[in-house]
């Protein structure tokens, strides 16, 4: 599972992990293995089945449950074995295991790279797990996997959108997500597009991106994304927020929200009318 490939889209610049030339499935009919492993695996499959039956929908904490400390443990001795359990579980036939090995594997806490690409395989083949895929790469992730969360950032998925917001460091990258987020900004999943505000908070300015948070703002009325107007030109936003306050009741949490941000903008205006000696103050 080694080796160097560009990725479609970006060519001679981020050369990641390639991606096996054969399935995990095939790569384990070449892999030989003892009766003992083959019956450590059964008796994770069984653990797992159990703990997601008891606890759907909850983070396993590696300290309270003994197969997620036993897991850990093994990763900490053997890193080889644990990417080779890894494998087993998440080619497993019953979709409760493999989803039971991906949130073992967020419980694990760790930066592996061949862990990483076993998980891109599962965001890249089975939409019904992708999610529970990417939130595994919020703690398996390394950055030579970063193209591949490029892809599913832009068509949408939030986790992905959550990773490249972390991982970004060249000018380049910054630039692709940047675009991504400005698609996204009004989009209509609300964690989507917070995310998209977080990453364009953090890598543009309001300056630039002040009519895009606005219309987002006109759309949903979200408290963090009328905050960030805060920092966005008066002359571009204040009276769009004045005419959107208009018809909304004092009583409501939304009039509220515009009214913060309408006040610091007024006071920038009164600011810069004093600094130009526009209002006849000496100067």
């Amino acid at each position: 599972m080694s080796g160097t490939v560009a990725v479609p889209g970006e060519k001679g610049r981020h050369p990641i992990q390639e991606e096996p030339k054969k399935s995990l499935e095939e790569i384990l009919q070449g892999i030989q293995v003892d009766e003992a492993f083959k019956q450590e695996v059964q008796r994770y499959r069984s653990e797992i089945v159990e703990a997601v039956e008891r606890h759907p929908d909850t983070f396993w904490n590696l300290d309270e449950l003994d197969f997620c400390a036993r897991f850990k443990a093994l990763a900490q001795a053997d890193r080889q074995r644990c990417r080779l359990l890894c494998v087993h579980l998440l080619t497993d036939k019953e979709k409760v295991v493999r989803y039971g090995a991906l949130k073992l594997l967020s419980s694990l806490r760790i930066r592996d790279t061949i862990l990483a690409q076993m998980v891109i395989y599962v965001v890249r083949r089975e939409k019904n797990l992708r999610e529970e895929a990417l939130g595994a790469l919020w703690v398996t992730g390394t950055y030579q996997v970063l193209p591949w969360i490029f892809l599913f950032a832009e068509r949408g998925y939030e986790r992905a959108l959550f990773l490249v917001l972390r991982m970004i460091r060249t000018p380049e990258e910054i630039e692709r997500g940047i675009a991504i987020a400005r698609k996204y900004i009004d989009a209509e999943e609300y964690y989507l597009r917070e995310t998209a505000l977080f990453l364009l908070q953090k890598y543009s300015t309001m300056d630039v991106e002040a009519e895009r948070v606005l219309g987002a703002v006109q759309k949903y009325l979200d408290e963090l994304h009328i905050d960030a107007l805060k920092k966005a030109p008066p002359e571009i936003v204040l009276e769009p927020l004045k005419a959107l306050r208009a018809p909304i009741g004092e009583k409501y949490a939304e009039y509220k929200d515009l009214t913060a941000v309408i006040n610091v903008l007024e006071q920038k205006v009164r600011e810069q009318r004093s600094a130009s000696g526009a209002d006849g103050s000496p100067e």
